[in-house]
């Protein structure tokens, strides 16, 4: 038996057990949100709420799926339109609720497991008003991120910035002598530079009777006013030394006393050098930080992925069967190889297997650019030599802001693109001995069964990327890389 139930969000009250709707596709996907899409019947007991948010609130809606007393799948409702008598339904795995939503907080995370930070995300999201839709993110990991590089920075940076204040404020009486100085000095400055700029004037000429050759009484009185220029120029320097003789006296004095004090703040500085480029060797604690302005449901990704972990939304009764509960749940692998089970075409698989030789997605060399700007961007190149022409391809991936993330990705890119002949989906009758509904799950491997035409009858392990059910037994499987 096959129902689909109502949940009101923000309450779990449960507004209808028997929803009266003929669903299209009730999917379910790895490591992402299932999609959902169906039209309510036209009868009585549904359409009392047609036109109202008292049953259907996008946004504000959930809808299970039971089959034979087992919660299969859970979306929120994404849309809901009407259309003459039509009412069109579409929805999300709840896991979507979190895509797009910014991450206003502060996490430092220094040796923590990066399943831990996704569960953070999730709960610091769930907290924020009206924003708690009730699921759990379960899993942990041994793998430990992140280091105290840059507190130990900010903390260098704080003792250097304390020792430059009190440096500062032992020098402001010789910092207020040299304010004195300068501004006695400033028209003795001015005058010296009007006499620099005349004596200029004068030494041009009398070089220009030097190289010339005049004779030496032309030469003599060319140069007289140069030195008396420089006689002239002496004296007002001479006067402004005098000037400020007892000031500048002053400020010697003072620079003496503030030694220990400058030398204190040069160390402390050194310190705070060493430890930024500490920090940004090693990249420091694992961030989230609001001013970056992320994406919740992408640093929940991210952080389950560094920990080489991926994730399935699940959904089931409580034991009283009072609520339904949803969790996304991270292990080391989703699914397992299903040497059991058979996907024949002709017998269980119920249409036509089409088998892609696809040169378009080809690639023998794979570049991932993660953050950064310009040079500095995060960036690994892998490939291998398989025979073919060089073939190339560059995946922007702004998102990833590890180094070891961007180097997964890559890997993970270039055996997805090696592979040559491929299945990419299939139609299964879930009633069929081979491969029963409940036997089979997303994350699994299974073999698909394939006549093949000119390719002849061979097998394919292939993986369940995603299921779209249609109705209780059969399933539309979209097949991804082994």
């Amino acid at each position: 038996m096959l129902r689909y139930i109502v949940e009101r969000i923000s309450d779990g009250a449960f507004l209808e057990l028997e929803l009266p709707i003929n669903v299209s596709s009730a999917g379910k996907k790895k490591c992402g949100p299932g999609k959902f899409s169906g039209e309510i019947m036209p009868v009585v007991e549904a359409y009392r709420y047609a036109g109202t948010n008292a049953l259907i609130e996008p946004r504000g809606t959930f809808i299970h799926e039971e089959a034979d007393g087992q919660i299969r799948g859970t979306w929120i409702v994404t849309r809901s339109e009407f259309e003459g008598a039509r009412w069109r339904i579409e929805g999300a795995g709840y896991s979507s609720y979190f895509n797009g939503y910014p991450y206003e907080g502060e996490y430092w995370g220094v040796q923590v497991d990066p399943i831990a930070a996704a569960r953070h995300v999730i709960t610091y999201i769930q907290g924020r008003n009206a924003s708690n839709i009730g699921v759990t993110l379960t899993g942990s990991s041994s793998k430990r991120v992140g280091t105290d590089s840059d507190l130990k920075a900010d903390a260098a940076k704080k003792v250097m910035d304390a020792k430059k204040k009190a440096w500062d404020e032992f020098a402001k009486p010789r910092k207020t002598l040299e304010a004195e100085v300068k501004k006695i000095s400033k028209p003795y400055d001015d005058a010296i530079r009007i006499m620099n700029r005349d004596r200029r004037i004068l030494f041009d000429d009398y070089a220009a009777a030097v190289a010339a050759k005049k004779p030496k009484a032309t030469i003599d009185a060319k140069k007289a006013p140069v030195d008396a220029k420089d006689k002239e120029i002496k004296t007002k320097r001479d006067a402004k030394a005098k000037a400020t003789k007892t000031r500048r006296d002053k400020i010697d004095d003072l620079k003496i006393t503030e030694e220990p004090l400058e030398t204190a703040f040069d160390a402390a500085k050194e310190d705070y050098e060493a430890a930024k480029d500490k920090a940004t060797d090693d990249a420091g604690a694992w961030k989230m930080l609001w001013w970056d302005t992320p994406d919740a449901g992408k640093l929940m990704t991210e952080a389950i992925e560094e920990a080489g972990y991926e994730w399935v939304e699940w959904s089931g009764w409580n034991a009283d069967k009072t609520k339904i509960l949803k969790e996304i749940r991270c292990v080391p692998t989703v699914g397992r190889k299903r040497e059991d089970l058979s996907f024949i075409e002709g017998d269980n698989v119920l249409e036509v297997v089409a088998i892609k030789d696809d040169s378009a997605d080809y690639a023998n060399s794979v570049t991932v650019i993660g953050a950064g700007e310009g040079k500095s961007a995060l960036r690994f190149e892998v490939g291998i030599a398989d025979g073919r022409r060089r073939t190339p391809v560059v995946i922007d991936a702004k998102h990833l802001t590890r180094q070891t993330a961007v180097e997964n990705l890559a890997r993970v890119e270039l055996a997805r693109r090696q592979q040559k002949l491929k299945v990419a989906a299939v139609r299964v009758d879930a009633s069929h001995a081979n491969a029963p509904r409940g036997t089979f799950d997303v994350g699994d491997i299974i073999p698909v069964d394939t006549d093949g035409g000119w390719t002849g009858r061979r097998v394919f392990w292939r993986r369940i990327e995603e299921i779209e059910w249609i109705g209780l037994e059969t399933a539309d499987l979209i097949l991804e890389d082994a």
